[in-house]
């Protein structure tokens, strides 16, 4: 899993924690090194098929919250690199 949150306002708190408490457990982490070569819990990972067995060297080491200091920045820097490859916007 890339990501998991519980939304401000859902209808069904409890489940919601429920959810987020399991993502972060060993088996939770062992099912997504199926399809991700990089789970959060340390001593987990296992080679994944098709991606270097150094992955994890080969990753940035990304700052979150300068990112979102300079969310703008980025967007703007992004769009003037890689926007051309969008599909067209309507």
């Amino acid at each position: 899993m890339e990501a998991s949150a519980v939304v401000a306002g859902t209808a069904k708190l409890e489940a919601a924690k429920t959810l987020i408490d399991w993502t972060v457990t060993r088996k939770a982490n062992e099912m997504y090194n199926v399809g991700y070569a990089v789970p959060a819990m340390p001593n987990i990972a296992k080679p994944v098929k098709h991606l270097p067995e150094n992955i994890e060297q080969k990753m940035i080491k990304n700052d979150f919250e300068w990112a979102a200091n300079h969310r703008e920045a980025i967007l703007k820097e992004w769009n003037k690199r890689c926007d051309s490859k969008s599909e067209p916007k309507n």
